[in-house]
């Protein structure tokens, strides 16, 4: 259900207590237990919300700072109904995005061995399994209107701005790319000090993204996340790194 983004944080959340009643009790219930696959009791017990990007490291982060899978893959659209103004705003919120040609390649690796559950399995029986490699996937399916179709394709800008806007809501933007270091700094932000684990890795990849692609694949991909590329500043073989790391402070973040 779409709610206004002109409206404020309190009143869109009220409408939408009162119009999807089901879905709003079923999100307040979710904080109270850990109950279930995914909870939102997590970011209220440490003040925290992730935001996690689909093949991002985000099942690891959840694990080290949670030790349970939290919120999933939701919209940060979607905490402003979960959470009131004041918990929202004050709550250290953050995000690990990845190079999307990385990405669209590692969720399409993924998803072609059956994902992480019955409806991954179905959709790509459904979305993937009559491409016979991944040149033809990219080539005859990755268009803007196809990506929003399914969770792991979605823009992560999509994923980390209010509808019609293009501010970033997090606190802080951490990079697949510099893990490690990123990680480190919001591990510190909780308090402790973690080592990150990798799961949810896709078996059997040892192929690098970039010896998978073409030039035209290249500038398809560039094209369809395009919003994601432009916001983040990266290349295609990430030789841009350290200058995205220089300048992420300039990206615009939530106060």
């Amino acid at each position: 259900m779409k709610i206004s983004r002109f409206l404020t944080h309190d009143l869109r959340r009220r409408l939408f207590a009162i119009r999807s009643r089901t879905e709003y009790s079923k999100f307040q219930n979710s904080r109270q237990s850990l109950q279930g696959q995914y909870s939102f009791k997590p970011f209220d017990d440490t003040k925290t919300i992730f935001i996690h990007i689909p093949k991002a490291a985000g099942m690891s982060v959840c694990m080290s700072l949670y030790g349970h899978l939290a919120g999933g893959h939701n919209p940060v659209a979607r905490y402003q109904y979960v959470f009131s103004k004041n918990d929202f705003y004050s709550y250290f919120k953050f995000t690990f995005v990845r190079n999307p040609w990385d990405r669209l390649f590692s969720a399409y690796t993924f998803l072609k061995k059956g994902g992480i559950s019955k409806q991954d399995a179905d959709w790509a029986a459904a979305n993937i399994a009559k491409y016979n490699n991944f040149e033809q996937f990219v080539t005859e399916w990755v268009n803007k209107e196809n990506i929003g179709g399914y969770t792991h394709f979605i823009p992560q800008m999509e994923l980390l701005c209010l509808p019609g806007t293009d501010k970033v809501q997090v606190n802080f933007l951490g990079y697949f790319e510099n893990m490690q270091s990123d990680f480190e700094y919001v591990a510190k932000k909780f308090g402790r000090e973690i080592t990150l684990p990798h799961i949810n890795k896709t078996d059997g990849r040892t192929i690098s993204y970039i010896e998978v692609y073409n030039k035209g694949m290249i500038d398809i991909v560039r094209e369809v996340y395009k919003a994601d590329i432009d916001m983040f500043g990266y290349f295609f073989d990430n030789s841009t790194l350290n200058q995205q790391l220089s300048n992420r402070s300039k990206i615009q973040l939530t106060s």
